[in-house]
């Protein structure tokens, strides 16, 4: 007789059970509606996640907007766009030469960004023609994001863009409340 085992842990205590095929889908077709909105309720969520962002120097909170997790997709794209790779003469293989750091995280925090703040601060072009008069050099959104934003408070939003994509534990314990960059 075919059997299929199926095996329950609960923390010190194993339970072993042999299933025939029959039964084995019977299994499956009794928990496919629970996994199937279990799966919904995952997709929603990644795609609804949202944390917003405020930065603050010296107790005084100078503007806030709000950023979503980066799609692998989107990633991966940012990456290979802000890395220059050189062919190795020796093997013919292509190896990352160097990154343009400073562009790579500025896109990261820009792609990120919600559309609404996007429109409204990065891509706003009376602020980009204000720090262009501050004697900032300023050709796109990512000038923007550099001129703004200081080191820490970039290394501390990607901290949070990981956290909201899925790297790395919650270590700050703040869950889903505001992120605030200090």
């Amino acid at each position: 007789m075919d059997a299929n085992r199926t095996v329950k842990m609960k923390e010190n205590d194993v339970t072993v059970k042999d299933f025939t095929e029959e039964e084995t889908m019977d299994q499956i077709r009794a928990n496919e509606d629970s996994l199937l909105e279990s799966l919904l309720a995952a997709a929603d969520y990644a795609a609804n996640e949202e944390a917003a962002i405020e930065i603050i120097r010296g107790g005084k909170l100078f503007f806030c907007f709000t950023i979503h997790p980066l799609s692998e997709e989107t990633l991966f794209k940012i990456r290979k766009k802000y890395t220059k790779y050189e062919k190795n003469r020796r093997t013919g293989l292509k190896v990352q030469e160097e990154v343009d750091t400073a562009k790579f995280r500025s896109s990261l925090i820009y792609n990120s960004t919600i559309d609404r703040d996007r429109d409204a601060i990065w891509d706003n072009k009376d602020l980009q023609e204000g720090l262009r008069q501050k004697g900032f050099h300023i050709i796109n959104a990512l000038d923007v994001i550099e001129a703004v934003l200081l080191q820490g408070e970039k290394d501390r939003i990607i901290k949070v863009i990981d956290q909201l994509s899925g790297y790395g534990d919650d270590e700050d314990g703040k869950g889903d409340e505001e992120k605030r960059v200090e």
